[in-house]
């Protein structure tokens, strides 16, 4: 049984941001499995695919955000960032803790990942999903990106 699961309430019925989304949770579930193995090397390597895996969301998410014009958009960045350098530290962290920090660590990453799809991705859905219907070009090519809403 996976350490984090899908859940609908963590669904922003815009299926790109959703996929990206479930990738984040597989990691996070890839981590947690590294932990439990007891190994230092696949853990650095699951944390690192973690951080990138953030990363690249943080810039689609970004992109579209910036698109819509959304009025929470330096604060959403700014949580971005902190969230990147959290991990960056965690990572940093992690190359010399005893495998019992490690998983400690990393039992905070889980909640913490569904914490910021659930209280701020969720957020912006609704202003996204408006822009798409009411705002978009009906041509636009974000369309297919995040798809019908």
């Amino acid at each position: 049984m996976p350490y984090l699961a899908w859940s609908d309430d963590l669904d922003t019925r815009i299926p790109e941001l959703d996929a990206q989304h479930r990738v984040m949770v597989q990691h996070v579930n890839q981590l947690q499995a590294a932990a439990a193995s007891g190994e230092p090397e696949p853990l650095l390597q699951a944390m690192d695919g973690l951080i990138e895996c953030l990363h690249e969301h943080f810039i689609f998410e970004e992109k579209v955000l910036k698109m819509i014009d959304f009025s929470g958009f330096e604060e959403h960045r700014q949580t971005h960032d902190a969230i990147l350098e959290k991990l960056r530290e965690y990572r940093s962290r992690i190359e010399t803790a005893s495998i019992a920090e490690a998983e400690e660590l990393i039992d905070t990453l889980g909640p913490w990942v569904v914490d910021h799809i659930r209280h701020d991705d969720l957020d912006f859905g609704p202003t996204v999903r408006e822009w798409l219907r009411d705002a978009a070009p009906p041509d636009d090519p974000f369309k297919q990106l995040v798809g019908d809403t």
